[in-house]
């Protein structure tokens, strides 16, 4: 049995899904084992509300809190949108309070002048977005819902104007952040560590304990979910990986040789058996 009160926070795509065919099979024991002991799994990706609920059905998590949009959209496990103070007590962590037609416009008139070349999702059909991302066309149209972001088909390693991009959507109140296949443009004060820490302190207010969590990602946008767990799981990527991380001792964070799901179930089953050693060993000197 897993120590009480866990909770595991998971990346999606690269991490709980194939990177290339987004299939999970190789994480289904793990889940299973997971359910069965009944620990929250809470999906925390950059995609939409719409494919992390179409996702849930499929793995049977249907009724889990979620984070979709890299932090944008936290939505609790009554299904309700969360709201929070943000980094620095700025904008809310939680619901698609910003003004995306605000986000869009403010993204067009920063690449227009820098004379930025680059696609969005809001801008193309799902037809094109489908042949971006091998997802077939309903799921295209998923990833397409956005609320609160925006996502970027961007070269920045061949464009020198990066550092320019970065300081003006600043100036508009914008964070941009990098995935494992595209960049990211949401408002600023929300990212996947703050959302990862309302969820947390949700949790404690309605049980009385507050989880120890189990965090897992693979890219440079989850390097905020990685800080804010206690313990840590850098699935290995086909991409960039998180950047570094403020705790990284051995202990906390285990560095996976299998990538997507099966590196998934490697991190889990490592942190598991470590902690459940632990565990046990608190059990019983607390009974001699």
């Amino acid at each position: 049995m897993p120590p009480p009160d866990l909770m595991v926070v998971t990346d999606l795509d690269g991490t709980f899904l194939d990177h290339h065919d987004y299939s999970f099979d190789a994480a289904l024991p793990m889940l299973e084992h997971l359910r069965a002991d009944g620990v929250p799994v809470v999906f925390c990706s950059s995609k939409t509300r719409a494919e992390i609920t179409a996702l849930q059905r499929r793995t049977g998590l249907d009724g889990q809190a979620f984070v979709a949009e890299n932090g944008a959209i936290v939505v609790g496990p009554d299904g309700n949108v969360m709201t929070g103070a943000g980094a620095g007590g700025g904008a809310g962590a939680g619901p698609a309070n910003a003004d995306l037609e605000r986000l869009r416009a403010d993204l067009d008139r920063t690449r227009a002048d820098l004379d930025l070349h680059f696609a969005t999702f809001g801008g193309e059909t799902d037809e094109v977005v489908a042949a971006w991302t091998g997802l077939d066309l309903g799921a295209a149209g998923d990833a397409r819902q956005r609320e609160a972001s925006e996502v970027l088909l961007w070269h920045a390693e061949d464009d020198d104007r990066a550092g320019a991009f970065r300081a003006a959507l600043a100036a508009a109140g914008l964070d941009l952040v990098r995935g494992g296949r595209f960049w990211h443009v949401l408002p600023a004060g929300r990212d996947k560590g703050t959302a990862v820490r309302l969820l947390v302190a949700d949790h404690e207010r309605r049980t009385g304990t507050a989880p120890r969590t189990i965090g897992l990602g693979d890219g440079p946008n989850d390097t905020a979910l990685l800080d804010a767990v206690d313990l840590a799981v850098v699935v290995r990527g086909h991409g960039p990986a998180p950047g570094p991380l403020d705790d990284d001792r051995p202990e906390r964070v285990h560095r996976t040789t299998a990538p997507g799901p099966q590196g998934w179930s490697e991190g889990l089953e490592h942190h598991l058996e470590h902690h459940l050693e632990q565990h046990r060993e608190q059990h019983l000197r607390s009974h001699r």
